[in-house]
């Protein structure tokens, strides 16, 4: 059972993430913790991280948010939900909030980037419908497998759910697509995995996807214990896990699998996407090695008459 404790912010709402791509413009996050309990989370590894099953509530958010904003010289062109919290946690009071959060940014004119691993209620996506191309959603899913899902993310929301996210996005004409990160090498990049979880995607008109594999640093423990099957992480990781990024959010130290690896299966699932009509775009900041693409959409010059969030 989740636990959610209320604390009072004392800090400013609107933060600039670490993320490279996304330190020119904004993060909030309601909620500290998270109930997905994804076993690769880095936020697990934050001194502020309450432990698994419980979530610290900042209720005092959307109050701070009405006093803060007007008092910005520049105001904020794009904001983040969320770098270390899931933003549609199904807990009433963090929802209604998010909802007024959501709405006052968006009758601001500003952009809405959101991540989520979790089901979206049908008012948040009533309220998107109201400001075409000014939010893009993208939602977690790697796998159509859910036996994968509950091995990776053992709370956050199911497969059907996450591809009902995107059915009902797209069929409401709001701005989303799927966000294939983390990829995991023998589990959910398989020629298998990619080509069923491709179909589906086509099957709803979901025209591009974010994609980068599962990273490892200090303080993220949970997948070397996984297996599945004949697969273990362990024995994948030994092998694969060999190249070192020095320079990562900035400067932090990541492993990922090595180049050649990734070079060949990112050219795998392009080759597969486009068969499908999608798009895939790739993380810059895990993959300099390799590519300069970016998983996040390209925000409108400030003179741009069509001042809509476009997918890059």
């Amino acid at each position: 059972m989740l636990k959610v404790y209320e604390h009072q912010r004392r800090s400013s709402v609107l933060r600039h993430p670490m993320l490279p791509c996304l330190s020119p413009y904004h993060t909030i996050n309601l909620t500290a913790g998270c109930p997905n309990r994804c076993v690769y989370c880095y936020a697990q590894s934050y001194d502020f991280h309450p432990g698994w099953g419980s979530v610290i509530f900042f209720s005092n958010t959307l109050e701070l948010l009405k006093k803060e904003l007007p008092r910005k010289r520049k105001k904020p062109r794009l904001v983040y939900f969320s770098t270390a919290s899931e933003p549609f946690l199904p807990v009433p009071p963090i929802l209604e909030d998010l909802y007024r959060i959501m709405e006052i940014l968006l009758e601001q004119n500003i952009f809405l980037l959101i991540s989520t691993k979790c089901p979206i209620p049908d008012r948040f996506i009533k309220l998107f419908q109201r400001y075409p191309g000014r939010v893009h959603i993208q939602v977690g899913l790697t796998t159509v497998d859910d036996e994968v899902r509950c091995l990776l993310e053992p709370n956050a929301a199911s497969v059907a759910d996450r591809l009902d996210n995107l059915r009902r996005l797209v069929r409401g004409g709001v701005r989303a697509e799927a966000r294939m990160d983390p990829l995991v090498p023998g589990l959910s990049d398989t020629l298998d995995s990619l080509l069923n979880l491709l179909e589906k995607m086509s099957e709803i008109k979901v025209k591009s996807a974010a994609a980068s594999y599962l990273f490892m640093r200090r303080g993220i423990d949970g997948p070397k214990k996984l297996t599945l099957r004949d697969w273990s992480f362990y024995k994948m990781a030994k092998r694969l896990y060999t190249h070192k990024v020095t320079d990562y959010c900035g400067h932090g130290v990541i492993w990922i699998p090595d180049t050649e690896y990734r070079r060949e299966k990112y050219k795998l699932l392009k080759e597969i996407a486009a068969s499908h009509g999608v798009t895939i775009n790739l993380c810059g900041c895990k993959n300099k090695d390799l590519t300069t693409e970016c998983c996040h959409p390209r925000l409108p010059e400030p003179d741009d008459q069509n001042d809509q969030l476009s997918f890059v």
